[in-house]
């Protein structure tokens, strides 16, 4: 078993049509702790890595923000992250991803990380987008084009 990732993204019909994004990732001996199961911090890393390849599924990154928008990019204003059962090394992990909330310089995800049918835990970030103005980091309006990306996976 290698450990790659696969994108999916998958329609669901329940309370409206929206898409979630996915993506798989074995887990790893470095990634666990001394009794075998994954070390806590390595969720809110996949929580990061999970963004940035759903962007990127979407056709825009920290770098395209910049070059087109002169945004600095999407910093993280709050995260949690809620433990459900354990995961240990080998075993394949499924993250789900879907947008739960847009505001105006904003987004809140939400993030489901399972092996198989059991939910190992339950994430959440909100992400704001900034510009620097006057030296500052400043609040930035969500650009039309990434608020029409990230209204499909809006639930």
């Amino acid at each position: 078993m290698r450990n790659e990732l696969r994108y999916v993204k998958t329609v669901n019909t329940v309370g409206g049509r929206f898409f979630v994004f996915s993506r798989r990732h074995v887990i790893e001996w470095g990634e666990c702790d001394a009794l075998g199961i994954i070390f806590y911090p390595n969720y809110f890393r996949w929580m990061d890595a999970t963004f940035h390849a759903f962007t990127r599924s979407e056709d825009f990154d920290q770098l395209s923000l910049k070059a087109d928008f002169d945004i600095e990019g999407t910093p993280l204003v709050d995260v949690a992250c809620s433990f459900k059962s354990p995961g240990r090394y080998y075993e394949e992990m499924r993250i789900d991803l879907v947008v739960r909330g847009i505001g105006r310089s904003s987004v809140e995800l939400a993030y489901r990380f399972a092996i198989g049918d059991r939910l190992t835990a339950e994430g959440r970030e909100k992400r704001a987008f900034v510009a620097i103005r006057n030296g500052k980091l400043s609040g930035e309006q969500i650009p039309a084009a990434i608020r029409a990306k990230l209204e499909k996976y809006n639930v």
